[in-house]
C-alpha cells in the first residue's frame, strides 16, 4: 500500500525544515535532514492544525496550505530555528 502524504517545506538559509502529514495514519512529522523534531500522532496532530486553521475545511486531512501555515508558525515559535 502506498502511503499518501502532504508535505510542506520551509527554507532557512541552506536548511530545509519539512513537515510530513501521513493521511492514512494521521501522523505528523517535523524534521530537518535525518533529525526528527516532532512525531505527533492523532488526535494531537489534528488539534495542531485545528488550533491555527479556524476557517479551513480540512477535517482530518489538511491541505498543503494548512501544513505550510503550521510549519511556518512552528519554526517561528522554536528557538532552535532562529539564526
Amino acid at each position: 500500500m502506498k502511503t499518501q502524504t502532504v508535505l510542506a517545506v520551509v527554507r532557512l538559509g541552506a536548511r530545509e525544515i519539512v513537515a510530513d502529514f501521513q493521511i492514512a495514519t494521521g501522523r505528523l512529522l517535523v524534521f530537518d535532514g535525518a533529525t526528527i523534531y516532532e512525531d505527533i500522532g492523532p488526535p494531537d496532530s489534528w488539534l495542531a492544525f485545528a488550533s491555527l486553521s479556524s476557517d479551513s475545511r480540512w477535517g482530518t486531512r489538511p491541505t498543503a496550505a494548512d501544513l505550510v501555515t503550521f510549519l511556518e508558525r512552528y519554526v517561528a515559535a522554536h528557538a532552535r530555528f532562529q539564526r
